[in-house]
């Protein structure tokens, strides 16, 4: 359930910060029903001192305060007998909410000024407490929010405080608006001119924040942690099986077209290891520091309250803030990698059944909307395996099979012309490159043996010419002891080129058409 306000701190002590503050009055709601209402998103100041939670604070008191507020609510906790009574500090933080005419301003006040209009005593038996009247004229500062809350956080029960006319500070437990007129609280506060302490009829109202809250952020911060760490072993895992994967698959493929004498082939498997190579050291880069995350977190679980102590109180924001650090650094680390393994795998990362990440597998048949390259230079050696070079798109892929790669080339749209597949017999995992541009393909006529195809069903002859293979047909006349690769072909997308020629064209009239065309009578396998 969503609680009718929310707010989220965004920025840690003690420095200006960024509150997110959703109203929604008197009402709660399901983060269903708010996708249904209408909402407001507004962005407040807020000042934090945490470092100062329990600690005292000398209040400077004068005798009339001292003997006339004593151990009553308003400044409980002080010493009447001392002129420099010490409050135990209960807030760390506060953010203005209201400007208004505050109500318990003329009516919640029992001991001072307003004393003879006060009248919420049957109802609710609380009061006011007023700066000037606590705090002796010669130890009054210049009047700031600061200093209005410096003093009322040692106030026990003040969970408000206001300021109005500029100079005057009041605590509260409550605040109350009341029908006033049209003006703002444009009143220049006498210590702070560029900032404002109210109006001249109105008050603007500062809530505090509970030192309190610290036992649930360190319990927030180790529960993120956990989740996080945990998120980050998931992929860190994935991406290093991958990355083993191209790297072992890239060796593989290098070695059996550089014998065979096909230097763009070899050239592109070189850059398929440099990208495994990042995978992996980006993984080795952030997995001691998701040591330190789950080290901290296991800690912020582990310190139990209650926080009265500054050494405490330090200890504890220092966990909080050493985790909330350490996630931001790896929030940024894992989004990088993950952007990178998505281009790796030629998929997008999306959310299992238990909301962990996983990558999107490749739904349809994509690849009946390619052709072999040959189909569009000579259809006599359609089916012999190719391999292409020009301008490659993006990274290297690590394809399960020939549809991964199509389905990659789809999603880029008519930036893509077409791809490179590599598959030697007995691999695992494939290789696949997309181009923007052919420039060159080798094809080899002696890789045939038995009779084996290609694709792996029979096509309707519905579907493109290039498709159209029968299951059994025998690829080639050559020795039949040579065995053929399971898939390696460079296959161009059949719309693009459909009615066109690639074959080199020594004029250069042909802006689609190929630098060379290289026929290889052997196998690279």
């Amino acid at each position: 359930m969503v609680s009718a306000a929310v707010i989220l701190i965004l920025v840690a002590t003690p420095a200006l910060a960024a509150v997110s503050h959703l109203t929604k009055i008197n009402k709660t709601v399901s983060h269903q029903d708010l996708q249904h209402e209408k909402v407001s998103l507004v962005t407040l100041p807020i000042f934090l001192y945490k470092q100062d939670c329990w600690k005292k604070r000398p209040v400077a008191m004068t005798q009339l305060a001292a003997q006339v507020y004593k151990l009553q609510v308003p400044g409980a906790g002080m010493d009447p007998e001392s002129d420099k009574a010490f409050g135990t500090v209960m807030k760390d933080g506060f953010y203005e909410v209201a400007c208004v005419k505050d109500y318990m301003y003329s009516h919640g006040d029992a001991k001072g000024g307003n004393k003879h209009e006060y009248e919420i005593g049957s109802s609710s038996n609380v009061s006011i407490v007023h700066y000037s009247m606590m705090v002796p004229k010669e130890d009054q500062e210049a009047m700031t929010s600061k200093v209005c809350f410096e003093f009322c956080r040692t106030v026990p029960d003040m969970l408000f405080f206001g300021l109005t006319a500029g100079r005057e500070c009041y605590c509260e437990p409550f605040f109350k608006p009341m029908a006033g007129d049209s003006t703002k609280c444009d009143a220049v506060c006498e210590g702070a001119p560029t900032t404002m302490c109210g109006g001249m009829a109105k008050s603007s109202v500062f809530e505090m924040h509970f030192c309190d809250d610290t036992a649930g952020d360190l319990s927030s911060a180790g529960e993120k942690a956990a989740s996080f760490v945990a998120k980050c072993e998931d992929v860190a895992k994935g991406i290093t099986a991958d990355a083993d994967s191209m790297q072992d698959s890239a060796d593989a493929d290098q070695k059996a077209f550089g014998s065979a004498g096909d230097p763009v082939a070899s050239d592109l498997m070189q850059t398929a290891k440099v990208l495994a190579g990042e995978l992996e050291k980006d993984i080795k880069a952030g997995m001691p520091i998701v040591m330190q995350l789950d080290d901290a977190g296991k800690k912020a679980e582990g310190l139990k309250g209650p926080f009265t102590s500054p050494a405490a109180m330090e200890e504890a924001e220092d966990t909080i803030k050493k985790v909330e650090g350490l996630l931001t650094d790896l929030e940024g680390r894992l989004e990088k990698v993950m952007n990178l393994h998505e281009l790796a795998r030629g998929a997008e990362y999306s959310e299992d059944e238990k909301g962990g990440p996983m990558l999107k597998e490749t739904e349809g048949e994509p690849l009946k909307q390619y052709s072999p390259i040959m189909y569009f230079i000579d259809r006599e050696f359609e089916e012999m395996p190719s391999t292409c070079g020009g301008d490659t798109l993006k990274k290297p892929i690590l394809a399960s099979d020939a549809q991964d790669c199509a389905a990659a080339c789809d999603a880029e749209g008519i930036a893509c012309a077409g791809f490179s597949y590599f598959e030697l017999d007995g691999q695992k995992s494939k290789l696949c490159f997309m181009f923007s541009k052919f420039k060159s393909v080798q094809y080899y006529t002696e890789c045939a043996g038995g009779k084996k195809s290609f694709l792996q069903k029979p096509l309707s002859f519905l579907q493109v010419p290039s498709q159209a293979v029968k299951a059994n047909a025998t690829l080639s006349k050559s020795d039949p002891g040579t065995a053929a690769p399971a898939g390696t072909m460079c296959y161009a997308k059949f719309a693009s080129f459909t009615g066109t020629t690639l074959k080199p064209d020594p004029s250069g009239k042909c802006k689609l058409c190929l630098k060379t065309a290289e026929k290889a009578q052997r196998c690279f396998q």
